[in-house]
């Protein structure tokens, strides 16, 4: 049988440029946590170097996971020498899809790395198209999964191919196995956001569960310095549900400064679970600026931030990577401080975006200025 490859976009430089990358895979490091929390969403980490040759054929990147059947397997990608994302290959592939000749994939690891009763193999291929260079590089592959509720421990695999359609010449492939991982209890809330912002109020906490399970409440706790913390308030949960919640609290008695803030979230049954903190910064800013995107590249949430050095107003608006309006995210006045701005994009697809802020100042100053973000599902 013959090798394969297929297209994968390379970032040289600030500049896209096309390669092949034929040759030697070789895993370099895994990384991934030791223990997760059941349906608690996690990314596996794997360097991979890239020994290349030159060759004329069109190639493939294939990674393989071996991994628990009921997990859920949400995204992979390369990022490194080059960035692409992956597609999922279903076994029974017919050759005339793109790629071909792959619905043997599946049965072939299980052959050689029998997965046993309770795993599965499940394979991706990369999409896009490159061509030939002779080189040695280095790429990263990320693997986002999310467990299922079963508690248990679980050794997983990795594998990474240039897609040589057999495994006669071992230099074409590489795995890691045996990937210790445990799954404890599910958390009884899932958070999936946490945000604190300057309101002409004091400072307005806003977060969302998307489950709960025997939830009392939420204690809102305070901090000058990140260490010592006080309880300001509390806000009632919903006990169980599995509907996404959204709540709000504001801290009135926040003046200047900058203040750390937490939830304390506490069950019937007296369990606790501590969020993670976030600071917020009531100082006045000296100047415009539109702050980095928090987190990026993100899914489907990320926080929008700009600093205004006196009331302005401001239009906060989002486009897609051929400068197209997506939404406008803020529009009116707001007071001199640093904002944030909660971008949801649950109904977008993965990809480059843009997010660009127009501000007018009482004082009469204007101020424009554009960031990117990257949304990876």
């Amino acid at each position: 049988m013959k090798k394969r490859t297929t297209k994968i976009s390379v970032l040289v430089i600030s500049a896209i440029v096309a390669l092949i990358i034929a040759g030697c895979f070789v895993i370099v490091s895994v990384t991934q946590p030791s223990t997760v929390q059941g349906l608690e969403q996690f990314t596996a980490t794997i360097v991979v170097n890239v020994e290349g040759q030159s060759d004329t054929s069109p190639h493939y990147a294939i990674a393989g996971l071996l991994i628990p059947n009921d997990w859920q397997v949400d995204s992979v990608w390369f990022t490194g020498a080059y960035t692409d994302y992956c597609n999922f290959l279903p076994a029974n592939v017919p050759d005339n899809e793109p790629g071909g000749q792959v619905d043997y994939w599946t049965d072939s690891l299980e052959a050689r790395y029998p997965s046993g009763a309770d795993m599965k193999w499940v394979v991706y291929q990369s999409s896009t198209a490159h061509a030939v260079i002779a080189s040695t590089v280095q790429a990263t592959l990320y693997a986002k999964l999310t467990p299922s509720a079963t508690q248990g421990s679980y050794n997983l695999g990795y594998f990474v191919s240039d897609a040589a359609l057999d495994f006669s010449d071992a230099t074409w492939y590489s795995t890691s196995l045996n990937n210790a991982i445990t799954v404890s209890g599910v958390l009884p809330v899932e958070l999936t956001s946490f945000t604190a912002a300057g309101s002409k109020d004091g400072v307005l906490l806003k977060w969302e569960t998307a489950t709960e399970t025997n939830n009392r409440g939420f204690e809102i706790q305070k901090s000058n310095n990140g260490k010592e913390f006080n309880t300001i308030g509390f806000v009632s949960g919903n006990g169980t549900t599995s509907q996404k919640i959204s709540y709000t609290f504001v801290d009135k008695a926040a003046q200047s400064g900058k203040f750390v803030y937490r939830l304390k979230q506490m069950d019937f049954s007296g369990a606790f679970e501590y969020s993670k903190s976030i600071e917020v910064d009531l100082s006045t800013p000296k100047e415009f600026s539109l702050l980095k995107n928090y987190p990026n590249p993100f899914n489907p949430t990320t926080n929008l931030s700009f600093a205004l050095p006196v009331e302005s107003e401001v239009t906060l608006s989002v486009y897609n990577s051929v400068g197209q309006l997506i939404k406008v995210v803020a529009q009116g006045k707001y007071s001199a401080g640093t904002q944030n701005v909660v971008f949801d994009a649950s109904d977008l697809p993965s990809g480059t975006y843009l997010y660009s802020i127009s501000a007018k100042g009482s004082d009469g100053a204007e101020f424009i200025q554009t960031a990117k973000m990257l949304l990876l599902k």
